[in-house]
């Protein structure tokens, strides 16, 4: 079982976004959630009625649990809880979705193709002298052909290059070519000269969104450090349930001890039967703390099996956990100036808040823009052509083909062009002036709580520092007072048996000592927790485990988004 644990242990001890998918758990990588279904079945389901969806726990599963025990240190506990707690999991997933967020916002350079076909068919009275009923109407069809291909430019142009193909069949007299074929190939373009313009502009969302992605990694830097923390209290917890309970235990031994030398004594008339008494009530108060003692390490072994999720066999109930070590007593060397630079430096709440400062002051910088006026420059050219057959006893030069269309097209003698500038000025803009106040008022907002978490963590560092020294010397004073408990105890009971001290005056020893001994074992735990909160006040909490998070691969953009 040991060779178990310490073969998935290895197996993460560098934790990364784009890793592995977990068995068992949702898939981590980006390819996996990148992947689309054929576009066949997507037909073919969408026609189809929406089946059931799983989601349901059964009662048999409800019922199902893992009896094994693995006995971890403290290292190999935070390293498989990292991988399978089922809260951090769905923190893993964040930084993939912000990814997929960065990826929609640069979406708006990739080009649109259209194809598009129609056809009408028409039949229109005219008003016109004709020379018989049939003449007086005109029967109209078209065929279209178009091929189009839209972008945003980078600049903030709108630009559309088509492929027109028009072919038209009329009965009207003065129609020679029928059918009469009439490619066009021509672009436009709208450019914002104000409002909406600029390399930087057009690319403001796709910055914040990246910082987003950026955020969601220092967020989950953040969850992993305060899963780690809890893992690690929940796993001293055990330790020091498991050694209460034994603290507890002794003590009813010691109260039954007591008791039987009671009773003795009172059957010898050496003691006042109210002795027995107050024996077997003391014995009765601390079996009470005895099954306190053994619900509380229930608990804390519940807490840590679920924190860990140790589940190789996917039942309800993971496989339960027992610590491999105890806590430490060595002292930890502080630097206090480095440990708080590391803290302001390092930790990913501060680099979080500084990307949210930027984004805000990305997004003041749009609302800014947009108190300009709209100035938009319009250009487009194109090149036409036309070819048909030509009806008998007509004549026209254009006639031919729609090959011959389209050699006339290429041969630039039919073109169109049109060049023009549109003002749009808001006579209030009271919507952009709102929008602006609104965003300078959200970057002031943003750089408060930048300035309020820096605070916290200095405080935090302090807190911390002060809580492994005040704990590392509490170990030393409740080793004394422990020991000088203990020697006090054994005095007692020599002068219990020489009938200087009453019964009351040892039990009252006894539980002195005992309360000792488990404020001995309280001050061992705290200690090595405040090191853990310490690790995780200054930023460095990750890196003492070998953790590295990583976010997702990046691609570089496709040519086409690069202008």
């Amino acid at each position: 079982m040991r060779a178990l644990c310490c073969a998935r242990v290895l197996a993460i001890l560098a934790i990364s976004l784009s890793g592995p998918a977990y068995a068992g758990d949702p898939p981590s990588a980006p390819a996996d959630y990148a992947e689309t279904p054929n576009p066949f079945r997507l037909f073919i389901d969408q026609w189809s009625p929406y089946p059931t969806l799983p989601g349901g726990l059964t009662l048999e599963f409800l019922r199902s649990a893992d009896e094994e025990t693995a006995a971890l240190t403290l290292r190999e506990a935070v390293l498989v809880g990292v991988e399978n707690n089922p809260g951090i999991i769905v923190d893993r997933l964040e930084p993939l979705r912000t990814a997929e967020e960065t990826l929609r916002e640069k979406s708006i350079f990739d080009p649109t193709l259209v194809l598009e076909y129609s056809k009408d068919y028409e039949i229109d009275p005219k008003g016109t002298r004709t020379s018989s009923f049939s003449t007086a109407l005109q029967r109209t069809r078209n065929h279209n052909y178009n091929l189009s291909v839209r972008k945003v430019l980078r600049t903030g142009a709108q630009l559309d290059i088509s492929f027109l193909n028009n072919r038209l069949i009329s009965s009207f007299p003065t129609q020679v070519l029928k059918p009469q074929d009439r490619p066009h190939l021509g672009f436009s373009v709208a450019q914002p000269l104000l409002r909406d313009f600029g390399w930087g502009l057009t690319t403001i969302f796709v910055r914040m969104a990246e910082n987003r992605e950026e955020i969601s990694l220092f967020d989950y830097r953040v969850r992993l450090a305060q899963l780690i923390q809890r893992i690690t209290e929940a796993y001293w917890a055990i330790a020091f349930a498991r050694e209460n309970l034994k603290v507890q235990t002794k003590g009813v031994e010691l109260a039954e001890a007591l008791l039987k030398g009671a009773e003795a004594r009172v059957r010898a008339g050496i003691l006042a039967p109210v002795a027995a008494i107050e024996a077997q009530a003391e014995k009765a108060r601390r079996e009470e703390l005895v099954i306190k003692a053994d619900n509380e390490l229930k608990i804390a072994r519940t807490e840590l099996r679920f924190a860990l999720n140790l589940n190789p066999q996917e039942t309800f109930l993971p496989r339960r956990i027992e610590p491999a070590e105890s806590p430490s007593m060595l002292p930890l060397p502080v630097e206090r100036v480095s440990i708080l630079e590391n803290a302001l430096t390092r930790r990913p709440e501060i680099l979080s808040a500084g990307l949210k400062v930027q984004n805000q002051a990305l997004q003041a910088r749009y609302a800014e823009n947009q108190l300009l006026p709209r100035l938009d420059l319009k250009a487009g050219a194109g090149l036409t052509g036309l070819g048909g057959d030509l009806k008998p006893g007509e004549s026209n030069p254009y006639a031919g083909n729609y090959s011959s269309a389209i050699d006339r097209l290429g041969s630039g003698n039919f073109y169109d062009y049109s060049v023009g500038v549109i003002l749009q000025i808001p006579l209030s803009n009271a919507h952009a002036r709102s929008r602006y106040a609104g965003a300078r008022i959200e970057l002031d907002q943003a750089r408060a709580r930048q300035r309020e978490l820096i605070s916290q963590i200095t405080v935090e560092v302090e807190r911390a520092l002060g809580d492994v020294d005040a704990n590392f010397k509490r170990i030393r004073a409740t080793q004394l007072a422990s020991e000088m408990a203990q020697e006090n105890l054994r005095g007692q009971e020599k002068r219990f048996q020489a009938g200087l001290v009453t019964l009351k005056d040892v039990i009252d020893f006894q539980s002195r000592a005992l309360e000792a001994e488990g404020a001995e074992l309280r001050a061992l735990v705290d200690y090595n927790n405040s090191i853990s909160r310490l690790k995780l006040a200054e930023g460095t909490l990750l890196e003492q485990y070998n953790i590295r998070v990583e976010g997702p691969k990046k691609e570089s953009d496709p040519w086409w988004a690069r202008f």
